[in-house]
């Protein structure tokens, strides 16, 4: 007994400390975000202003306690627990109080990209974590580090073989992990073509659109050497869900330069889409430039019934390619 009590004092006592920034534990600038930092006030911009500090100051030591918390999302003990704890009556609740709330898969995303190129061996091994949140977040990570540098197209391999997890939610931050990477991606399109084509079974033909969707925009974003996915593409066109008729649709211009086939669609679908989901589509028409004239009238409609300012600059500068004249005074930069 002596024996084992000193190893397990030694095999403490050799753990690495926990990292500290500015006098705080990492894992309390992990708690103080996940409790209720998401609310999109001030002060929820000065916490994250905080731990994304502590992030970059810590670097990659950061990552397995971040994997640890994101982890426990996944846990059947911790989800039991917070089940029966509510169910306690109050004198016990005091006993056993509620557990902490956890990092959610955008805060493990954000973790790496917050890190920097760094963190990308990280993310691609973590992968195949054994749990779901884990990857997920891993997964959706590398599309942030693929915008701060093409570096990050080392994931490309690893995120082709995430398209095939049993995750769904996997699945759907790789694909928009390659979308990111663009022509990069080219040896992704037997998968993604794959993806497109998945529909799913009974209830899970609702929950496939956005999935399909994505896929069918990341094959626009390789362009020209996804033409093998065309076939596909053109049955998705037939697909009942709105949205990834028109994700189909921008594909198909972005591959094949197919406008008689891809603007009808375009114009069909805008005015009953929310200006949220149809701003690439308006960045399309633009790429077609005059010959997507019929979509002018379309266009002003949007001038007037859009809000956001960042979606009627694409609205404009749209009209700007294909119909100057048309380009109210008062926009004309």
């Amino acid at each position: 007994m002596g024996a084992l009590g000193l190893g397990a004092a030694i095999f403490f006592l050799c753990q690495p400390a926990e990292p500290v920034y500015n006098g705080k534990k990492l894992t309390e600038w992990q708690d103080q975000w996940a409790a209720g930092s998401h609310d999109g006030s001030t002060a929820s911009a000065e916490r994250l202003g905080s731990y994304r500090e502590a992030l970059q100051a810590i670097g990659t030591n950061s990552i397995p306690y971040g994997v640890r918390n994101l982890a426990l999302n996944d846990s059947r003990c911790r989800t039991d627990y917070a089940r029966l704890q509510t169910k306690l009556p109050r004198l016990l609740q005091k006993l056993f109080p509620k557990p902490k709330p956890l990092l959610q898969e955008a805060d493990g995303a954000n973790m790496f990209l917050y890190i920097g190129s760094n963190s990308l061996p990280c993310a691609i091994a973590l992968l195949n974590d054994p749990s779901p949140t884990v990857r997920r977040a891993a997964a959706w990570g590398i599309a942030g580090l693929r915008r701060q540098s093409p570096s990050a197209k080392q994931g490309i391999p690893a995120l082709i073989d995430a398209l095939a997890d049993r995750d769904e939610k996997v699945r759907y931050y790789s694909v928009i992990s390659l979308q990111e990477m663009g022509p990069d991606a080219s040896n992704a399109v037997p998968a993604l073509t794959k993806a497109l084509a998945d529909v799913g079974v009974g209830s899970q033909t609702n929950s496939r659109y956005n999935l399909r969707a994505a896929a069918a925009h990341a094959l626009g974003r390789i362009g020209p050497p996804a033409a093998t996915a065309l076939p596909e593409l053109k049955t998705a066109l037939a697909a009942p869900n709105p949205y990834l008729r028109g994700q189909t649709a921008v594909a198909i211009w972005r591959i094949d330069a197919d406008v008689n086939l891809a603007l009808p669609v375009l114009l069909q679908e805008m005015p009953g889409t929310i200006e949220d989901s149809k701003w690439d589509w308006i960045i399309a028409l633009g790429e077609m430039g005059p010959r997507a004239t019929n979509a002018v009238p379309q266009l002003k409609i949007e001038l007037q019934k859009d809000h956001k300012k960042w979606v009627l600059n694409y609205v404009t500068n749209a009209l700007k390619r294909i119909s100057p004249a048309d380009v109210p005074d008062a926009r004309v930069k």
